[in-house]
Protein backbone atom coordinates (compact mmCIF):
# COMPACT_ATOMS: atom_id res chain seq x y z
CA UNK A 1 0.00 0.00 0.00
CA UNK A 2 1.58 3.45 -0.59
CA UNK A 3 2.25 5.57 2.12
CA UNK A 4 -0.26 8.15 2.75
CA UNK A 5 0.81 11.87 3.41
CA UNK A 6 -0.05 13.79 6.21
CA UNK A 7 0.44 16.61 8.36
CA UNK A 8 1.23 17.10 11.43
CA UNK A 9 -1.21 19.72 12.12
CA UNK A 10 -5.08 20.27 11.05
CA UNK A 11 -5.31 21.44 7.16
CA UNK A 12 -7.76 23.61 7.00
CA UNK A 13 -9.32 25.29 3.37
CA UNK A 14 -6.55 27.33 1.81
CA UNK A 15 -8.19 29.73 1.01
CA UNK A 16 -8.83 31.00 4.04
CA UNK A 17 -5.55 30.50 5.91
CA UNK A 18 -3.90 33.61 7.47
CA UNK A 19 -0.53 34.41 6.34
CA UNK A 20 1.05 32.36 9.28
CA UNK A 21 -1.00 29.72 8.46
CA UNK A 22 -0.03 29.96 4.79
CA UNK A 23 3.88 29.87 5.78
CA UNK A 24 3.65 27.26 8.05
CA UNK A 25 1.90 25.24 5.53
CA UNK A 26 4.50 25.94 3.09
CA UNK A 27 7.83 25.18 5.51
CA UNK A 28 6.26 21.76 5.87
CA UNK A 29 5.30 21.06 2.17
CA UNK A 30 8.35 22.22 0.95
CA UNK A 31 10.51 19.94 4.03
CA UNK A 32 8.20 17.00 2.72
CA UNK A 33 9.63 17.39 -0.67
CA UNK A 34 12.63 15.16 -0.47
CA UNK A 35 10.95 12.40 1.46
CA UNK A 36 7.88 12.27 -0.88
CA UNK A 37 9.75 11.77 -3.74
CA UNK A 38 12.28 9.00 -1.86
CA UNK A 39 8.97 7.23 -0.99
CA UNK A 40 7.65 7.24 -4.89
CA UNK A 41 10.56 5.95 -6.34
CA UNK A 42 11.00 3.26 -3.93
CA UNK A 43 7.47 2.25 -4.05
CA UNK A 44 7.89 2.70 -8.01
CA UNK A 45 10.61 0.16 -7.88
CA UNK A 46 8.86 -1.91 -5.73
CA UNK A 47 5.96 -2.23 -8.18
CA UNK A 48 7.30 -1.91 -11.40
CA UNK A 49 10.30 -4.28 -12.84
CA UNK A 50 12.55 -1.07 -13.42
CA UNK A 51 14.83 0.45 -11.00
CA UNK A 52 13.81 3.20 -9.08
CA UNK A 53 17.24 5.05 -10.83
CA UNK A 54 15.53 5.78 -13.66
CA UNK A 55 13.14 8.26 -11.69
CA UNK A 56 16.50 10.80 -12.37
CA UNK A 57 14.16 14.11 -12.53
CA UNK A 58 15.07 14.06 -15.76
CA UNK A 59 12.01 14.85 -18.61
CA UNK A 60 12.14 11.10 -20.04
CA UNK A 61 11.73 9.70 -16.59
CA UNK A 62 7.88 11.47 -16.98
CA UNK A 63 7.12 9.10 -19.32
CA UNK A 64 8.45 6.41 -17.60
CA UNK A 65 6.42 7.26 -14.17
CA UNK A 66 3.24 7.97 -15.73
CA UNK A 67 3.25 5.13 -18.00
CA UNK A 68 3.64 3.10 -14.82
CA UNK A 69 1.19 5.53 -12.76
CA UNK A 70 -1.90 5.11 -15.06
CA UNK A 71 -2.69 1.69 -14.13
CA UNK A 72 -2.29 2.17 -10.53
CA UNK A 73 -5.17 4.93 -10.60
CA UNK A 74 -7.86 3.89 -8.60
CA UNK A 75 -11.26 5.22 -8.15
CA UNK A 76 -14.17 4.85 -5.51
CA UNK A 77 -17.57 5.60 -4.69
CA UNK A 78 -17.99 8.46 -3.08
CA UNK A 79 -20.47 9.12 0.14
CA UNK A 80 -24.07 10.95 -0.06
CA UNK A 81 -22.96 13.16 2.45
CA UNK A 82 -19.67 13.96 0.03
CA UNK A 83 -21.88 14.29 -3.02
CA UNK A 84 -24.28 16.55 -1.10
CA UNK A 85 -21.58 18.48 0.85
CA UNK A 86 -20.10 18.99 -2.73
CA UNK A 87 -23.82 20.05 -4.40
CA UNK A 88 -24.34 22.52 -0.96
CA UNK A 89 -20.89 24.90 -2.22
CA UNK A 90 -21.38 24.57 -6.03
CA UNK A 91 -23.65 27.36 -7.99
CA UNK A 92 -27.02 26.04 -9.09
CA UNK A 93 -26.25 25.50 -13.02
CA UNK A 94 -23.17 22.90 -11.59
CA UNK A 95 -25.11 20.96 -9.38
CA UNK A 96 -26.83 18.01 -11.97
CA UNK A 97 -22.93 17.32 -12.87
CA UNK A 98 -21.61 16.69 -9.56
CA UNK A 99 -24.46 14.60 -8.22
CA UNK A 100 -23.93 12.03 -11.46
CA UNK A 101 -20.29 12.47 -10.70
CA UNK A 102 -20.09 9.67 -8.10
CA UNK A 103 -16.31 8.50 -8.34
CA UNK A 104 -13.37 10.29 -6.56
CA UNK A 105 -9.81 8.77 -6.08
CA UNK A 106 -8.72 6.74 -3.48
CA UNK A 107 -7.05 8.09 -0.94
CA UNK A 108 -3.90 6.25 -2.05
CA UNK A 109 -4.43 7.58 -5.52
CA UNK A 110 -4.29 10.92 -4.29
CA UNK A 111 -1.45 10.83 -2.35
CA UNK A 112 -0.12 8.95 -5.25
CA UNK A 113 -0.85 12.28 -7.45
CA UNK A 114 0.00 14.94 -4.34
CA UNK A 115 3.74 12.54 -4.87
CA UNK A 116 3.94 12.89 -8.63
CA UNK A 117 3.10 16.58 -9.25
CA UNK A 118 5.97 16.88 -6.33
CA UNK A 119 8.29 14.98 -8.84
CA UNK A 120 6.56 16.76 -11.61
CA UNK A 121 7.74 19.96 -10.02
CA UNK A 122 11.09 18.90 -9.10
CA UNK A 123 12.01 18.13 -12.80
CA UNK A 124 10.70 21.76 -13.73
CA UNK A 125 13.10 23.45 -11.01
CA UNK A 126 16.02 20.96 -11.85
CA UNK A 127 15.54 22.03 -15.48
CA UNK A 128 14.96 25.96 -14.99
CA UNK A 129 16.77 27.49 -12.28
CA UNK A 130 15.29 30.51 -12.45
CA UNK A 131 12.19 28.74 -11.30
CA UNK A 132 11.19 28.44 -7.13
CA UNK A 133 8.26 26.57 -4.98
CA UNK A 134 6.33 29.79 -4.11
CA UNK A 135 2.68 30.73 -2.52
CA UNK A 136 0.28 33.02 -4.15
CA UNK A 137 -1.34 35.13 -1.65
CA UNK A 138 -3.99 37.33 -3.60
CA UNK A 139 -6.31 37.80 -5.01
CA UNK A 140 -8.01 35.45 -2.19
CA UNK A 141 -10.31 33.92 -4.63
CA UNK A 142 -7.29 32.72 -7.34
CA UNK A 143 -7.75 29.06 -7.83
CA UNK A 144 -4.35 28.37 -6.52
CA UNK A 145 -4.15 30.96 -3.17
CA UNK A 146 -2.04 29.91 -0.69
CA UNK A 147 -1.05 26.21 -2.42
CA UNK A 148 2.36 25.30 -2.91
CA UNK A 149 3.27 26.51 -6.91
CA UNK A 150 6.01 27.00 -9.14
CA UNK A 151 7.17 30.55 -9.71
CA UNK A 152 8.78 32.58 -12.13
CA UNK A 153 6.61 31.35 -15.71
CA UNK A 154 5.90 35.05 -17.45
CA UNK A 155 2.03 34.28 -17.34
CA UNK A 156 1.25 32.83 -13.73
CA UNK A 157 2.47 29.87 -11.39
CA UNK A 158 2.17 26.35 -12.05
CA UNK A 159 0.95 24.27 -9.55
CA UNK A 160 2.25 20.61 -10.32
CA UNK A 161 0.30 18.72 -8.00
CA UNK A 162 -3.39 20.08 -9.74
CA UNK A 163 -1.65 19.41 -13.41
CA UNK A 164 -1.34 15.69 -12.38
CA UNK A 165 -5.04 15.74 -11.16
CA UNK A 166 -6.07 16.98 -14.53
CA UNK A 167 -3.68 14.80 -16.22
CA UNK A 168 -5.15 11.82 -14.09
CA UNK A 169 -8.40 12.84 -14.97
CA UNK A 170 -8.27 13.44 -18.42
CA UNK A 171 -6.63 9.73 -18.47
CA UNK A 172 -9.26 8.20 -17.16
CA UNK A 173 -11.60 9.55 -20.32
CA UNK A 174 -8.72 9.30 -22.97
CA UNK A 175 -6.83 6.39 -24.42
CA UNK A 176 -3.63 5.44 -22.55
CA UNK A 177 -0.92 8.62 -23.28
CA UNK A 178 2.21 7.46 -21.75
CA UNK A 179 3.74 10.99 -22.63
CA UNK A 180 0.58 12.75 -21.02
CA UNK A 181 3.15 14.46 -18.26
CA UNK A 182 5.73 15.07 -20.81
CA UNK A 183 3.98 16.96 -23.00
CA UNK A 184 2.29 19.13 -20.14
CA UNK A 185 5.99 19.66 -18.96
CA UNK A 186 6.79 21.01 -22.83
CA UNK A 187 3.96 22.99 -22.97
CA UNK A 188 4.79 24.64 -19.69
CA UNK A 189 8.21 24.99 -20.61
CA UNK A 190 7.04 27.65 -23.59
CA UNK A 191 5.73 30.35 -20.42
CA UNK A 192 9.65 30.62 -19.65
Amino acid sequence: MYPIIKAPFEIIPLEIMTKRETDDYFQWFISQVPSRIEILSTYYEQTSKERKSGLNLSQDSLITLWEWFVPNIQRVTKTTEEIQEEMSNAPEWLKEEIENDTLKFSDETETMIIDIGIYFGAVILKSYSNLNWGVIRKPRNYVDVNQPVIVGFKHGALNPIRVVTNCALQTIDEQLNNKKLYEVYNIWSKYL
